[in-house]
């Protein structure tokens, strides 16, 4: 009867390994997913003779003698190798390089992922494409500053959103002012400003040389001077002193009057054609959302209709320190559990934490040839253990046969 036990608990066991093999088949092109093997014991051992010590020069030492009772699965281990990046075309698709795990919020509840197919609801939530939990990161604020500190949120795209405009408050000059021109030579330039409501408006100013290496400067605005001042330069040509301010005043209704600071820092005086220009002023119109890509760093990036691009979230990956420990719920989801440890969330590429790659998804980590081959692992293996049962059976057979 101890062989057909034995026996037995080995076919109990082939059939497991045969379901996780058969689970991980099916598998095979389920975005995220992580495949798993079974991990075996032997079980309780009977001991028929204990092992003895060498006794002098007369006796050496023996072996124990022990008959095993079979096997059983100790665990179904999962394998968190990476999945092959398959590009998808679609900007809100992520993967994770590395490690850590997507959090996502159901129903009050929080569960984490591999699986980085998302989507933009009608509410502008970034939701999770087969479920419709929602990705939790860090919203920026209006200024598209990032606080990774601050508990996580639910992430809104706001999809064909107003940015509202911005006034016009820094103007920064770059460029050169020709040394070879003589004293009382000019060169005049424009450019525009925005107003608090986002309308645009033209601003000319005049440099003249009055000394060497040093200029005049004034600004007009509607045929009147709102500004003047002078640059020094040193002599090297590289800009030395002079800075400004210039006063708009606005009768569309709106903030008047408008200051706006002009640097002047970037400028140099060389012996070479005049290419002095605005090349930064801080100001823009209102702008509509258009499209949304994400980075390395998780970071979820709008562009504007008005040229503007600026930060609207950050994704959040979950680290754990025994991230086999996480419970399969089902839904390529994952929640923790005693022995996975406290998640730690983390921005990507931070900490141990993963990068992100957009516009594709991590396929499934199955190899496909690996699972073939258990399938015929654990099917040679259970025929051999039924066989066992048969031997044992015929035997037994026979011995109730010596009685006839």
């Amino acid at each position: 009867m101890g062989v057909i036990h034995t026996a037995l608990s080995a076919l109990s066991s082939y059939d497991l390994m045969l379901q996780v093999t058969a689970n991980n088949l099916a598998n095979l092109n389920t975005p995220g997913f992580k495949s798993q093997s079974l991990h075996f014991l032997d079980t309780f051992y009977q001991t028929l003779q204990a092992p003895t010590v060498p006794i002098g020069g007369g006796q050496g030492g023996k072996n124990p003698i022990q008959v095993g009772m079979g096997v059983s699965f100790g665990a179904i281990i999962t394998r968190l190798a990476q999945g092959t990046f398959v590009p998808t075309g679609m900007s809100t698709d992520m993967a994770i390089i590395g490690n850590g795990f997507f959090t996502v919020s159901k129903n009050g509840q929080t569960f984490y992922t591999r699986d980085g197919a998302f989507r933009v609801d009608a509410d502008g939530n970034l939701v999770h494409t087969g479920t419709g939990a929602f990705l939790l990161g860090w919203m920026a604020d209006e200024a598209g500053n990032i606080n990774t500190g601050s508990d996580l949120q639910q992430i809104r795209i706001p999809v064909g959103g107003a940015l509202a405009a911005r006034a016009t408050t820094l103007v920064r000059f770059a460029g050169n002012l020709d040394a070879r021109f003589d004293v009382g030579n000019a060169q005049t330039l424009s450019f525009t400003v925005y107003d608090s409501q986002g309308n645009p408006h033209l601003v000319r100013v005049n440099f003249t040389k009055t000394a060497p290496n040093s200029w005049d400067w004034r600004a007009e605005f509607n045929n009147s001077v709102v500004g003047s001042g002078s640059i020094q330069f040193n002599e090297h040509g590289q800009w030395q002193s002079g800075s400004g301010t210039i006063s708009l005043s606005l009768s569309n209704g709106a903030l008047s009057p408008q200051n706006i600071q002009l640097d002047f820092s970037g400028l140099n005086q060389l012996a070479s054609t005049s290419t002095a220009s605005a090349v930064f002023q801080d100001g823009f119109a209102a702008g509509v959302l258009e499209t949304v890509s994400v980075d390395a760093r998780g970071i979820i990036i709008g562009s504007f209709s008005n040229g503007v691009t600026r930060a609207l979230a950050q994704v959040s990956v979950a680290a754990f320190a025994n991230p086999e420990g996480l419970e399969r719920i089902g839904d390529n989801m994952f929640k923790a559990s005693g022995n996975s440890g406290l998640p730690r969330y983390l921005p990507p590429g931070i900490g141990g934490a993963g990068r992100i790659q957009a516009s594709g998804l991590e396929q499934s980590n199955v190899d496909l040839a690996r699972e073939l081959t258990q399938v015929l692992v654990a099917q040679r293996s259970f025929q051999a253990a039924a066989r066992t049962i048969l031997a044992a059976d015929e035997m037994m057979q026979e011995a109730l046969n010596l009685r006839r």
